[in-house]
């Protein structure tokens, strides 16, 4: 499978799988056949921000949209929202 920079991916060779997009895909001549060699920028991990992966295209598995979707976070209010009470007369002194 042919990937493109802002493709989504997992590195196949590491313990657990973390989500990386493809910054950048080179084609490399191996040989009867071509190779990409894939330069990913880790989301989520224990590396520094800044930090590139280097992979060949065989040891990355895509990340389908679907699946994103399901393992995307659950946003979760700060605080719960409050009730508010209407006040009217003179008892909104």
């Amino acid at each position: 499978m042919p990937y493109q920079p802002g493709d989504y991916v997992y590195p196949a060779d590491l313990p657990r799988p973390f989500l990386c997009r493809v910054v950048r895909a080179e084609e490399l001549a191996i040989g009867a056949g071509t190779a990409q060699m894939l330069r990913l920028e880790p989301l989520e991990g224990p590396w520094p921000v800044g930090t590139t992966l280097v992979r060949l295209d065989e040891h990355v598995l895509p990340a389908r949209p679907r699946i994103l979707w399901r393992a995307a976070p659950r946003r979760r209010l700060l605080a719960p929202p409050r009730r508010m009470r209407l006040v009217l007369g003179a008892d909104a002194a």
